[in-house]
């Protein structure tokens, strides 16, 4: 599934082009605070990444990139809590984003920079579109972002970093149409290649693609692949809860159960002691542990996660959102309670 992706396609895509010397590199500051954006995410501290976009804002006003990084933190939030709270000012921000990059478009048709901040502010539009599972304007806002970087990737061959958003569209693309039954080429390996590439060589996608990664090869049951980009990415960022969430879902997938249930207690116990909390993520470990208690035969526990679930006061949105585990838990508190009975 790809609801569930704490960098979106062409989150926190900046090119590896400062370092090539046919691309005019961003100024040291922009670059720096940028890099302290994305760190910020990864730590799951939006409140400081914000504050590092506002800052690249005030210093550069003129250019797409902290309007671009702004929109990136929006992103971020409403993916990890699973709120759209925040649309109106996320899609405000992108559309800043393509206004300054036009702008400099206008006086400069090959400015490098300018055309990848408006491809990703669009990128970014396809992506939160998919999460709301709107897919025909997800399919043209995403196109469109990814015409841009391959006419990019055309002119500047090379740059590691432009393979992660036109990896992510070609994986994505054909993954959605194949499950649609659509007859399109089928670029899911070449996105994967893009992918492992940008990990690889890119400066600032490395993370980004990993995250990724570990989305789409889980898709494919290429769980092995997956865990391995788990592991290393666990080196730089131990804490980071996109790898623990990617670890508990392949432990569920590979029957792991012990090992499973571990990372799901783990995830509960940040997820209720978070500053904001909806409840989103709380319920997923809960149905989550019902399913192993379910499979391991401790019915009393299974019931009791899904009691658990009960207790939350959910808004309309959540409730919403989690409409479908809603009923999975009611049917899983069923099946224990009559198993429970047998015996």
């Amino acid at each position: 599934m790809i609801q569930r992706r704490s960098a979106s396609v062409f989150a926190l895509c900046i090119a590896v082009a400062a370092a090539c010397a046919e691309v005019a590199p961003l100024p040291d500051a922009l670059t720096r605070d940028a890099l302290t954006c994305i760190d910020m995410i990864y730590k799951e501290n939006f409140k400081q990444s914000e504050a590092e976009a506002k800052k690249v804002i005030k210093n550069f006003p003129d250019h797409p990139a902290g309007y671009f990084f702004y929109a990136a933190t929006i992103d971020a939030w409403m993916s990890w809590y699973q709120s759209t709270s925040k649309e109106e000012l996320f899609y405000q921000y992108c559309d800043k984003a393509i206004e300054k990059g036009e702008a400099l478009l206008d006086k400069d048709p090959n400015d490098f920079w300018a055309k990848f901040f408006v491809g990703g502010a669009d990128g970014y539009k396809g992506t939160y579109e998919s999460r709301q599972g709107r897919w025909i304007t997800a399919f043209r806002y995403g196109w469109k972002g990814a015409s841009t970087l391959m006419e990019l990737a055309e002119k500047k061959p090379g740059i590691a970093d432009l393979d992660f958003g036109i990896g992510c569209y070609e994986y994505w693309r054909s993954a959605m149409a194949k499950a649609l039954l659509m007859i399109v080429d089928d670029k899911r390996q070449s996105g994967i290649d893009r992918l492992y590439k940008a990990r690889r060589d890119g400066l600032f996608t490395r993370l980004s693609s990993a995250v990724n990664l570990i989305d789409i090869l889980s898709n494919e049951k290429r769980y092995d692949e997956a865990m391995a980009v788990i592991e290393e990415s666990q080196k730089i960022y131990p804490n980071a809860l996109v790898f623990r969430w990617g670890k508990a879902k392949i432990y569920l997938e590979k029957k792991q159960w012990h090992e499973a249930e571990s990372e799901y207690q783990y995830l509960l116990g940040r997820a209720e002691s978070e500053s904001y909390d909806n409840h989103y993520n709380a319920v997923l470990c809960h149905l989550n542990l019902a399913k192993i208690y379910m499979q391991t035969k401790q019915f009393t526990q299974a019931i009791a996660e899904c009691n658990r679930i009960g207790y939350y006061s959910l808004s309309e949105e959540v409730r919403k959102q989690l409409d479908s585990s809603l009923k999975e838990a009611a049917s899983l508190k069923e099946q224990a309670l009559n198993a429970k009975t047998k015996g």
